[in-house]
């Protein structure tokens, strides 16, 4: 702690301070690429690599900021998140914005941006802050780096979530004792099995009238008595004739031949189909074709 104490900085504050420099580089960067597009258009600016640098820097500085400033705030990412590469990255492309901006105050030197000067100029300035928080992420990561050598971790980015490893079970503002029942389920029934006396056997089939369930009238049962049956199957209707007397088939029965000896539901066609013969169609007039 020797080193944040002798700067006067508090540790906890590096990943807001780090991630509220990238956020500015990538809204400036965004400005600047805008800005380009108008220079491009603008009558007599010419399109060379003086202005084309600052505007390809702006989609190269993604993975850039992707790095920087995700990496190391998540648990999973906080791997790859090393200080040393942190550094590199950011002292490499604060050396690529001073040539950014180095190149755009060329162009305006050299008269190529037509009549679009003033955009030209206005790109020089944003530039000019853009190299200015690449530096101070550069001397952030620096500080990172050294905070790491002697605390063995990041700084602050440890901390981050820490605060929100609630358990889910406990509800907030609960009044449950903060002992070894903090945590027992809590019975949202305020009923008793015991405290019914009609419904003492719910699964009971005789509670539901004189019949059992198998035998109510929304049963499948077949009709194998002599008696008469109260209620008949409405959906036996289209496979026999209704009757009082439905004897039970027997073993080696038609299976196509109808109760009580009525019209066969359905029989197979007489003649057997010859494989052997050629196909025949029906007759119709196969003339009428599309053309």
């Amino acid at each position: 702690m020797a080193l944040s104490e002798s700067l006067n900085i508090n540790p906890d504050r590096i990943p807001n301070i780090k991630g509220g420099l990238h956020i500015a580089q990538l809204v400036l960067a965004l400005t600047i690429f805008i800005l380009e597009i108008v220079l491009f258009r603008a009558d007599g600016a010419k399109i060379n690599g003086n202005n084309a640098w600052p505007f390809g820097l702006c989609f190269l500085s993604i993975p850039a900021w992707i790095y920087l400033a995700l990496s190391p705030r998540y648990e999973r990412t906080r791997r790859v998140a090393n200080p040393n590469v942190m550094l590199v990255i950011d002292s490499i492309f604060a050396i690529f914005w001073l040539s950014a901006f180095a190149s755009q105050a060329a162009y305006n030197t050299a008269n190529s941006c037509g009549k679009a000067c003033a955009v030209s100029k206005a790109i020089v300035g944003i530039a000019f802050f853009e190299l200015f928080f690449w530096i101070l992420s550069t001397l952030i990561s620096a500080y990172t780096l050294r905070f790491y050598q002697q605390n063995g971790d990041l700084p602050g980015y440890e901390k981050i979530g820490s605060s929100q490893n609630i358990d889910p079970d406990k509800a907030a503002f609960s009044m449950a004792p903060h002992d070894e029942e903090a945590y027992a389920p809590i019975n949202m029934d305020d009923h008793h099995d015991d405290a019914h006396d009609d419904l003492s056997r719910p699964y009971d089939p005789d509670s539901f009238g004189s019949r059992p369930v198998y035998e109510a009238e929304s049963s499948y049962t077949p009709h194998h008595t002599s008696s008469p049956a109260p209620h008949e199957n409405p959906f036996d209707n289209s496979y026999r004739t209704h009757s009082s007397v439905s004897p039970q088939p027997g073993p080696f029965a038609d299976p196509y031949a109808a109760p009580s000896g009525g019209p066969k539901i359905y029989a197979p066609p007489a003649d057997d189909y010859d494989d052997g013969r050629p196909a025949q169609f029906p007759s119709a007039n196969y003339d009428r074709t599309l053309h």
